[in-house]
């Protein structure tokens, strides 16, 4: 068992990992300040509980990863702030978010965007779990995490978040707005928030404030440049 601190989304976490692929994540994150936001450990139990809840085979080194970021989700409510399923991406100043439900192509979708605008031109912020967090100046901002997909795109960074698009595939390319009914429907199942009802008013709340601050829309996409150009030319 190795403790060690990481910083994320300017919160101190101090995970205990048992296992090489949690240390190996989490090392561009590493600090050794003294105090604590947040405590993630993983159990055995619930390393073993998660490897047999999944459709698809699991180490344990990979479910104790898979642990963590689920306690991480429950763990950051008290600080404004949620775990969203999602790539973000920055490009020429502003910050993408693109949410899909796994196995839509929102990675692909993003890289879609590296290889039409160019790798210098396009910083991944997180492939796969960043987190959102309200800031002082009633801003959010998007953060990488060392959860950032098989591929492990991602980056220490964190930026303003610009907007929001939800991914469906196709066969042609299109982007819609979203009613607020749609836009709500669509959030809500990519993040998680504790089951009790304190918490999950506060998380109502949080959303609220997230939805009025960030402008969303609907994209149907292929897998070609033109998607990656329809988004862009839609929020510039």
């Amino acid at each position: 068992m190795k403790n060690f601190k990481i910083l994320v989304a300017g919160l101190y976490v101090t995970i205990s990992a048992r296992y090489e692929l949690t240390q190996e994540i989490c090392r561009p994150y590493l600090t050794d300040r003294p105090w604590s936001d947040i405590t993630l450990y993983a159990t055995p139990a619930e390393i073993a509980k998660k490897k047999s809840s999944m459709s698809f085979p699991l180490t344990d080194e990979q479910a104790e990863c898979m642990v963590l970021s689920d306690q991480l989700s429950l763990k950051l409510l008290p600080h404004d702030a949620f775990l969203l399923h999602a790539a973000v991406i920055r490009h020429s100043g502003r910050t993408y978010a693109f949410c899909a439900p796994r196995g839509v192509g929102k990675t692909t979708h993003a890289n879609l965007w590296i290889s039409t605008y160019g790798a210098e031109n396009v910083t991944v912020i997180n492939g796969d779990k960043p987190i959102i967090r309200l800031q002082k100046d009633g801003c959010f901002y998007a953060y990488g995490t060392p959860w950032c997909g098989k591929e492990r795109q991602g980056s220490c960074e964190g930026a303003p978040l610009d907007c929001i698009t939800f991914l469906e595939q196709g066969t042609t390319d299109r982007i819609d707005t979203v009613t607020e009914r749609e836009y709500l429907d669509r959030l809500i199942g990519q993040v998680v928030f504790p089951a009790d009802e304190r918490s999950m008013q506060r998380g109502a709340v949080l959303l609220a404030q997230f939805m009025r601050a960030t402008p969303a829309a609907a994209a149907t996409c292929t897998l070609g440049a033109s998607a990656a150009r329809c988004v862009h030319q839609y929020w510039n």
